[in-house]
């Protein structure tokens, strides 16, 4: 057996031993951690997806490998851990297959690799714009707009894009906004690869969608049909120019808003959509402005009427209150207010307010208002009732008498909480009750000395 000497000097050893081996391995390890990154690449397939390389050499051991992508108009990038890393390069398939992802979308992504030591090492950004490569697109630039084609010619094309500049200018001027940064414009001559191109979400009546956050405008306008494309390219291009404006991450203004200065600015309010909200006052169908909020109806005539609503309440507003205040109202959004804060900065009143002079104005009421309802308060006693009648929802005006604190006295009962009348106060049940204590203590002291007497086991 050893001695308690020789076993802490083992111990200490074996310690030592141990200490060594971790420094040894950890140095190692920090010194095998290291990685050089190559030249990356991001290959885009319309439908399918795109997929991110990146080459590297060394690396050692890694704790963790994510790619870090950003998407347009987003708050914060998307982190995805890669299950299996490569031992050459790292791979990852951005799976575009289910259609939310619409073309010209630009992408920015890089790698990170957490080393062994735990320190991060960063890989050089990839860029990448996910493109509709099912055509060979033809390109015409403008001042502001840059046209994007595969079927017609260049007087087509000329006509489009002056119609797309024409937009742009006219909306900007509306809406007192310069635009400078370059926008896209996608024309499509077929239904079903237009329908592809938006994504699976699209409305059976949709001919033309901007995305604000991507700056891109799609239309579909047969090369023969431009008459068509005189309301939808600037119409849509309203929406950007609204995007640009309004743009902050905390509260995005009512649809119908965004869509009735679309269609002002595009073709006003015009003696079909007038006819709509007319017939829809007549046969009371016509819909608050706060269901407008949202998504418009799908039903065919729900929808064309949501249109016609809200165009019919910017002119109502451009009319009783003028352009300035529209400007005013649309730059307020752009701070992130609610919609009472943006229209009361702007025209001094709330949205409810606004909603209910608006029917007016198109000889209508003002319409009820749906949704979650306070829940009716069930019956009480009638001695929790001010007027004493059982059912009433009035609150007792005076502290039950059981409740007032030791010593107080119970104020006298006006309002009907009954209990002042019907019995005495307060404290004479909790003198009552400390005399009955005081006897049941007498009680238990005389059983006990009895039972000492008789010489209790």
């Amino acid at each position: 057996m050893l001695s308690v000497r020789h076993r802490m000097v083992r111990v200490a050893l074996v310690a030592a031993v141990a200490a060594w081996a971790a420094i040894g391995s950890s140095a190692a390890a920090v010194l095998g951690a290291s990685i050089t990154f190559g030249t990356p690449t991001a290959t885009s397939t319309f439908g399918k997806g795109i997929d991110f390389t990146q080459p590297y050499t060394g690396g050692g051991t890694f704790s963790e490998v994510d790619i870090v992508i950003t998407y347009p108009g987003g708050y914060g990038p998307s982190v995805i851990q890669l299950e299996n890393p490569g031992a050459s390069s790292f791979d990852y398939l951005l799976d575009t297959s289910s259609g939310e992802m619409q073309p010209n979308t630009q992408l920015m992504a890089h790698f990170e690799v957490v080393l062994a030591d735990g320190t991060v090492a960063t890989g050089p950004d990839i860029r990448v714009t996910y493109a509709d490569d099912r055509f060979q697109w033809q390109t015409m630039v403008g001042g502001i707009v840059r046209l994007h084609w595969y079927e017609g010619d260049d007087t087509f094309a000329k006509q489009a894009l002056q119609m797309g500049e024409d937009g742009i200018a006219k909306a900007s001027a509306f809406l007192g906004f310069n635009e400078t940064a370059p926008i896209d414009f996608f024309v499509y001559a077929d239904q079903t690869a237009f329908y592809d191109a938006l994504g699976p979400g699209t409305r059976d009546n949709v001919g033309g969608e901007a995305n604000p956050d991507t700056r891109t405008l799609f239309a579909l306008i047969a090369p023969g049909d431009l008459s068509y494309a005189s309301t939808v390219v600037p119409h849509e291009l309203t929406h950007v120019v609204f995007g640009d404006i309004t743009q902050n991450p905390y509260h995005d203004p009512p649809r119908w808003l965004n869509e009735g200065i679309a269609v002002y600015v595009s073709q006003g309010f015009d003696s079909s959509d007038k006819q709509l909200v007319a017939q829809a006052v007549s046969d009371g169908t016509l819909m608050p402005l706060a269901a407008l909020s949202g998504e418009f109806p799908t039903s065919q005539q729900g929808f064309y009427l949501a249109y016609a609503e809200s165009v019919s309440a910017v002119d109502y507003f451009v009319r009783t209150y003028g352009q300035a205040d529209l400007d005013k109202l649309v730059k307020a959004y752009g701070t992130g207010a609610s919609d009472d804060d943006a229209f009361k900065t702007a025209i001094g009143i709330s949205t409810d307010a606004f909603d209910k002079a608006w029917p007016k104005a198109n000889g209508g009421t003002a319409l009820a208002s749906f949704g979650p309802q306070p829940e009716p308060t069930g019956p009480v006693p009638s001695d929790w009732t001010s007027s004493g009648a059982a059912g009433s929802t009035s609150p007792p005006t005076q502290v039950p008498a059981s409740t007032a604190p030791l010593g107080a006295s119970a104020s006298p009962n006006t309002g009907g909480t009954g209990q002042s009348q019907k019995g005495a106060p307060a404290i004479v049940y909790v003198i009552g009750a400390a005399v009955v204590a005081v006897a049941l203590v007498l009680v238990g002291v005389a059983v006990s000395r009895r039972r000492s007497s008789r010489g209790a086991p």
